[in-house]
């Protein structure tokens, strides 16, 4: 058993993960996941890259607690993603009538057909559960069954679940979640990778887990590390993401239709973008306009409301505007109590970008 200490860029911590194999815990030290999803989301997903798929587990006691709950976030990713399961595939035009189930039924099959792994009698009855409105946890095959199809339904490129192990192990039964992770990857068609702050101790039960286990030292040049995740912010975060509103994000989904309906400035501007800065930092921001140079941030208090979270903030703000774009803040709750002034209020800045261009 071993373990080796790596210092590695931002861009190879990306392709360490998304590239672990399945059938084996990977564990990673030295960061959390707030820092590990920033750098992964620096990525430019291609339509045939795998996915990162962000988990929690939390007062597991036993084993089964554990598998259950990384079970349920997985089905309740797939609820949130539909109607585009399996990475591409659009069931939008399925309603919840009899005409519906036999559309996606048809689909299901045509999909088997080239995906071997995917099992049709499970996948209707899944389709079958999310069109009647519920959680499509067809409870009737094994839970390893429900854990590999499931994760088929959010990537069929491959999927990594990536846990924060050691938050997990301090609220939780640690031998629970070390052996939860060992089911899913023994198990599944998913890789895992284990976070830890600080490497565990070479004892039971991490010892399991540690063979290859990598301490991650972070390139200050590429802007210092992220910070901490708070434990209000998302529990399931599926990462990369790029050139669209993401699919977990209600927030970001009503801002760009409510862009994407205004004559004036639903041509301007582009989701989920990665900027390159004048020193180095990558950040990947919610909105831009390219042309006017002007991007617009969405924050949640749970993924910003804390010291260092307000810190990283300013600094990104800050290095984008010596880059020369104007940046925009706007909460959360603002875009879900009153979209049309927050509309506003980016129609103003947009005016005033177009007056220092002209």
């Amino acid at each position: 058993m071993s373990w080796r200490e790596t210092t590695v860029r931002p861009s190879s911590i990306a392709e360490i993960v998304l590239g672990a194999p399945a059938g084996a815990v990977l564990v990673l030290a030295g960061l959390d996941g707030m820092a590990l999803r920033q750098l992964i989301e620096q990525v430019k997903p291609t339509p045939a890259s795998p996915r990162a798929l962000f988990t929690r587990v939390s007062r597991a006691r036993t084993t089964d607690g554990a598998i259950g709950q990384l079970i349920d976030q997985l089905a309740g990713t797939a609820r949130r993603l539909w109607p585009i399961w399996f990475t591409d595939i659009d069931f939008s035009q399925c309603g919840p009538d009899a005409l519906g189930q036999l559309a996606a039924h048809a689909i299901i099959r045509r999909v088997a057909a080239q995906m071997p792994d995917l099992q049709s009698a499970w996948a209707e009855a899944a389709v079958d559960l999310v069109l009647d409105q519920k959680s499509p946890r067809v409870r009737s095959v094994p839970a390893a069954v429900e854990v590999s199809q499931l994760s088929l339904t959010v990537s069929r490129h491959g999927l990594v679940l990536i846990v924060d192990a050691g938050h997990a192990c301090e609220d939780s039964h640690p031998a629970a979640v070390v052996h939860a992770l060992e089911w899913v990857a023994q198990l599944t068609q998913c890789a895992v990778v284990a976070l830890f702050r600080d490497l565990p101790p070479h004892q039971p039960p991490f010892d399991r887990i540690l063979y290859g286990a990598r301490i991650v030292v972070l390139d200050e040049k590429a802007g210092g590390e992220p910070p901490e995740v708070p434990a209000s912010a998302e529990a399931v975060w599926l990462a990369p993401w790029l050139g669209s509103p993401h699919p977990l994000s209600e927030t970001e989904q009503r801002l760009e239709k409510a862009l994407r309906a205004d004559n004036e400035l639903a041509r301007l501007f582009g989701c989920n973008q990665v900027i390159e800065t004048v020193y180095g930092l990558r950040p990947k921001v919610d909105f831009v306009w390219t042309a006017g140079r002007m991007v617009v941030e969405l924050d949640g208090y749970g993924s910003h409301g804390n010291r260092a979270a307000f810190m990283y903030d300013r600094h990104r703000d800050y290095e984008l505007m010596m880059s020369g774009y104007t940046v925009l803040r706007l909460a959360n709750d603002e875009i879900a109590q009153d979209i049309g002034k927050a509309v506003e209020k980016i129609r103003d800045i947009v005016h005033l970008c177009r007056k220092r261009m002209s």
